[in-house]
């Protein structure tokens, strides 16, 4: 079985990503920095100093707002999913159409009543 990640997974996945890309931005200044006369050296390494503590400062309250899914919402979901899959079966005809009658909402409906029951 693949295990995808879950979107969770992939926000905090990009955000680490954007912080390491960030970070090699601030170490390739500290690196230009040799290039510039010895008088300012210093001057120029403030900058990169707190440039790091900025992208880890936001890098870590961007993390923060991502919130983990918990088990029970899964559940639901997934049985969810399985009941909408059997209310439309119930409700519409073979062509597709739903039968006489019959709305969408119904179908949302009896699948919240066949969760339920689960």
């Amino acid at each position: 079985m693949i295990n995808l990640a879950t979107a969770e997974e992939q926000a905090i996945a990009a955000i680490n990503a954007a912080e390491a890309m960030a970070i090699q931005n601030v170490q390739l200044v500290r690196q230009l920095k040799a290039l510039l006369p010895k008088d300012l050296r210093p001057v120029a390494e403030i900058a990169p100093v707190l440039a790091e503590q900025q992208i880890k400062l936001v890098a870590g309250a961007e993390k923060a707002v991502v919130r983990k899914t918990s088990a029970a919402a899964r559940k639901s979901r997934k049985n969810l999913s399985k009941a909408l899959r059997e209310a439309n079966a119930r409700l519409r005809k073979k062509n597709g159409q739903l039968k006489k009658g019959k709305t969408q909402a119904d179908v949302m409906r009896l699948a919240q009543r066949l969760k339920k029951r689960m």
